[in-house]
């Protein structure tokens, strides 16, 4: 089959320099403030109505802001609007204009990546982020799932999915990154406004109805699912963050998480645009980099937000001991992020108690450590005030608008044990609370975090519960892609509720993971062993650098808890020096009774361990000789 393969796109030559403009420091702008109070309104109407105001559009609010900086050019919200509009006319002409229609793409973590994705929403179609570190079977397996209509990708990206196309006959438009075309921001005494740029897409209504996203799962335990997010789930997850982390348009947010994952795609990324906050994004996570962007090093722009996951955060400590060893240089490093960065958020992984602590010792900022996954995207979380609130290995109370709740399976149905269920927080635009308008407030009392409330449907002598964590609300996916929903599905209560799959504890007024139901959670001699308690306590031995904690099948216990361990450059560990260690901090039963000694841990995509893969490879190697 001969596949169609539309010309070259160069969105570069779309984006047309424009000016700094910011809509609080700036006289004479009485008019534009004017036209941008008329904008808030028609859009909050569209919202109480039940629609919905894509972050493309959204950008019409702060045409004149710096949007994304990358490793090309800066770029202000016009110029991304305007670049994707054009590319959105392209992916329209090659679609026949049919919307609704899946579209696969991968660019790099640059502003490529937004142009490409608001275009795709711009046409009134679905996008599905690749990631060139996934293998070309994955990658085909993707667009044949996804039955994508169309696959884009930039120059760089070329080699590697042409024939991934070709061989899922799929139409490739390719998308150039001009490098001769300057994209920096110049200096002007004219500014764009937001009616000069071209508003294409549906209605807001239309797209309060509408698929947005399909993000698939890492696929620890089958083949990667694809979870459908709608324009309704995005709003709604937006405004929650909005309201309890405090995003804001003079936020400077450095981006180097990958984009084909809810955190990059909705905390770093999309959360960060529907602020009019300014992205400074890196084309990869390197510790070096990251310190000099967070320290400005080079003169640039100074981040106030950062968000990563833990095997980030201790990849950074590792390079803060080299690169910053006198005290004066540490004081300074300490000085400088503590005075000025506001929020550094952990998640995907468990954070060690061992790394919160040394990261708020070398930088005074106390992590916030939340929970999420694909198939909800941030639901519970620390607070972001007060600090002291946070506590580590906790991920707090539910986010705005969510439920959570803890069962146990009786007799094949889930019994419910605790639900805990914070109120809807406004998803009105108010640009006075983003700080982008000296407007007054929008009228509401749901901009604030409220407490959750909190019933017991099971009795328990110390408030104390634990159980399989279950998920509701309107930032709560219903279904994934080409698996319909069934009176018999795993994936859902009957009343509704998500099964994550996790199993939590809700002790001293949070919730606390304990690790994966079916993999996490070890049954040792009648005992339930918490994995991640495991791990927890070994990560704290001055010679480990990564750990997995492993159930491993014993025919005398059932299960014995096994550890597979790396340890950092010229350690060594023997098992008996390990149990003296996490003795301190575990019970007998929970100790390792079996460890192995590895040079690198198996990881997937998003950095997180792969013990899938780790017991594939180790298991046999863990079990318990006869006659111990």
């Amino acid at each position: 089959m001969v596949i169609a393969v539309r010309p070259v796109f160069s969105w570069a030559r779309c984006l047309r320099p424009t000016v700094t403009f910011s809509y609080r420091h700036v006289a004479g702008t009485a008019v534009k403030e004017l036209r941008n109070t008329e904008l808030v309104s028609s859009y909050n109407k569209d919202i109480k109505a039940g629609g919905v105001v894509p972050v493309f559009r959204r950008a019409l609010l702060f045409p004149n802001r710096i949007a994304l900086q990358d490793e090309v050019g800066v770029y202000t919200y016009a110029a991304l609007h305007h670049a994707a509009t054009s590319l959105s006319k392209e992916i329209a002409a090659q679609l026949c204009g049919d919307t609704g229609r899946t579209i696969a793409y991968m660019c790099g973590n640059d502003a490529a990546h937004v142009t490409v994705q608001w275009a795709i929403w711009m046409s009134g179609n679905i996008a599905v982020p690749l990631t060139p570190l996934h293998p070309a079977d994955m990658l085909k397996y993707f667009l044949e799932d996804s039955d994508s209509k169309l696959v884009i990708c930039t120059q760089e990206f070329e080699k590697l999915l042409r024939p991934v196309a070709i061989d899922a006959s799929k139409p490739l438009l390719i998308s150039t990154r001009d490098k001769e075309v300057s994209a920096q921001v110049c200096q002007s005494n004219e500014t764009k406004e937001a009616g000069s740029l071209e508003d294409l897409g549906r209605s807001n209504m239309w797209y309060g109805g509408q698929d947005a996203l399909i993000i698939y799962t890492s696929g620890t335990t089958s083949k990667p699912k694809g979870v459908i997010f709608t324009h309704t789930m995005l709003q709604t997850q937006i405004a929650a963050l909005h309201t309890a982390w405090g995003y804001s348009a003079e936020d400077v947010v450095l981006h180097t998480l990958p984009l084909h994952h809810i955190h990059g795609q909705l905390n770093s990324l999309n959360a960060s645009l529907a602020s009019g906050a300014r992205i400074n994004m890196l084309p990869r996570f390197a510790p070096h980099t990251v310190w000099a962007r967070l320290l400005a090093m080079n003169d640039d722009v100074k981040p106030t937000v950062f968000h990563g996951v833990p095997a980030m955060y201790a990849a950074l400590v590792a390079a803060h001991t080299k690169m910053f060893g006198d005290g004066k240089t540490t004081d300074y490093v300490r000085g400088t992020l503590e005075g000025r960065v506001r929020l550094m958020c952990a998640g995907s992984a468990p954070l060690p108690s061992t790394l919160a602590e040394r990261w708020f010792e070398i930088t005074g900022i106390r992590l916030l450590e939340r929970y999420g996954m694909s198939e909800a995207g941030m639901a519970l979380s620390n607070p972001y005030t007060p600090v002291e609130g946070r506590t580590v290995s906790s991920v707090g109370h539910p986010l705005p608008g969510i439920a959570a709740q803890l069962a146990t399976e009786v007799d094949g149905e889930m019994k419910p044990l605790l639900t805990v269920e914070t109120p809807m927080c406004e998803t009105q635009i108010c640009l006075q609370r983003l700080g982008a308008s000296n407007d007054p407030p929008l009228e509401s009392e749901n901009f604030e975090w409220k407490p959750p409330v909190i019933t017991e449907h099971t009795a328990s002598a110390d408030g104390t519960h634990q159980g399989e964590l279950l998920l509701k609300g309107p930032g709560i996916f219903s279904r994934y892609l080409n698996r319909p929903p069934s009176l018999n599905s795993k994936d859902f209560t009957p009343d509704g509720w998500f099964r994550t799959g996790d199993t939590a504890a809700f002790e001293d007024n949070k919730f606390k993971i304990m690790g994966r139901t079916s993999m996490d959670i070890i049954k040792t001699g009648g005992y339930k062993v918490s994995a991640l308690q495991v791990e927890s306590a070994i990560l704290e031995h001055p010679s480990v650098a990564d750990a997995a904690a492993l159930g491993i099948e014993d025919p005398a216990y059932g299960e014995i808890v096994s550890a597979v361990v790396q340890l950092k450059p010229n350690e060594t560990l023997t098992l008996g020096e390990l149990k003296r260690h996490t003795g301190k901090k575990l019970a007998p039963y929970q100790l390792p009774k079996t460890m192995l000694v590895v040079e690198q841990m198996p990881r997937n995509v998003m950095g997180k361990l792969d013990k899938k893969v780790i017991r594939q490879k180790y298991a046999d190697k863990l079990g318990l000789k006869k006659g111990r």
